[in-house]
């Protein structure tokens, strides 16, 4: 059964402020100074945002789940050709440029060709559980979203504790930052916001500005304990990070809301997002082997090579648009007509 599903216009504005976040994560990775590690930390709520915009935005309706093995097809066909073969591309470039992987073929499936791709392994996860989360969501909402938020900080606090290398844990696979159990509380909430589906569609000043502050409290315990604690400052799966997400989400939610809407612009990059998440670490990679054979060696600024690879990523993702089959390497599918609900 097809299910009509209400459109928040707020979604394109908080999935282009996602991409936008995860192209400064890796530009700003590993720089020196005040300012990158500061961007850096705050620019960590975009993946496990993507993941609730996911969920959020499969989970409208009383669906029809009773063939979950069509529907989860349907949806890999959309995920799976560009994660095989962007996959596939960094391996190619990494080999050329004489740094082959030691395992290609796992790399290739498990999310290891490149530093980003472990997102889509997990996002594959999700929708290999998606019936039953969907289903315990409608049977039981808060009680899922207690159950997943015990067990998401659970996760995390094992996950920080290894990071400073206070236990072991057994090897998996899969790295843990690579599994669903980190992110679940994410994409339930996701489901559970979409399952209540009264969302404010107008903002006001003073929730902003009650928002702005909270989100502002947050953000800054998170880069104290990045500066205090640098074992973890390179991961995103932090309790601390987790209250920040929700509240940045927020945040953006209402910034969106005061318009009911969002520019055109905005609409045009949420729609690139999913292309230029997948395609802006290659214009990093190969500036950084070029960069390297100069003499002297060429050194951006932050912004410089924020701009560099966000632009060159646009522009990727906008030219996958308009190929023909371009959605076969991540390319933004034809637009069509969606109903909004008033706001």
């Amino acid at each position: 059964m097809q299910v009509e599903k209400k459109w928040y216009p707020q979604m394109d504005g908080l999935r282009a402020a996602a991409a936008a976040a995860v192209v400064m994560i890796h530009v700003s990775a590993g720089r020196a100074g005040d300012i990158a590690p500061v961007c850096n930390v705050l620019s960590r709520f975009a993946v496990p945002l993507f993941i609730m915009l996911s969920a959020f935005g499969h989970g409208g309706g009383d669906q029809d789940v009773s063939a979950p093995l069509g529907l989860f097809g349907r949806r890999m066909k959309r995920i799976l050709p560009p994660f095989v073969l962007w996959s596939a591309l960094y391996l190619v470039v990494e080999a050329i440029f004489g740094k082959p992987h030691a395992r290609p073929l796992w790399d290739l499936v498990s999310g290891g060709a490149y530093i980003h791709l472990y997102f889509i392994i997990v996002l594959i996860q999700f929708e290999i559980l998606y019936v039953p989360l969907y289903r315990a969501v409608r049977r039981a909402p808060n009680l899922t979203l207690a159950v997943s938020a015990l067990i998401t900080l659970v996760m995390q606090l094992v996950i920080c504790g290894e990071r400073m290398e206070l236990w072991t844990l057994p090897e998996l696979p899969l790295p843990y930052t690579r599994t669903f159990v980190p992110y679940l509380l994410f994409y339930v909430a996701g489901l559970w916001m979409r399952r209540r589906d009264r969302l404010p569609v107008r903002g006001s000043l003073p929730g902003l500005a009650a928002a702005s502050l909270v989100c502002a409290g947050s953000g800054a315990l998170a880069i104290w304990v990045a500066g205090r604690f640098p074992a973890l400052g390179s991961l995103s799966l932090r309790p601390e990070l987790t209250v920040y997400v929700f509240t940045t989400g927020l945040l953006l939610w209402l910034l969106c809301s005061l318009t009911g809407g969002v520019p055109r612009p905005v609409r045009a990059l949420s729609r690139l997002s999913f292309a230029l998440y997948l395609s802006h670490p290659l214009i990093m990679r190969l500036w950084n082997e070029w960069t390297i054979r100069q003499d002297p060696v060429i050194y951006l600024r932050l912004w410089q090579s924020y701009l560099m690879t966000f632009i060159g990523g646009l522009l990727i993702a906008f030219l996958l648009s308009r190929l023909p089959h371009g959605e076969l390497l991540g390319g933004a599918a034809k637009q069509t007509k969606r109903k909004n609900n008033g706001g």
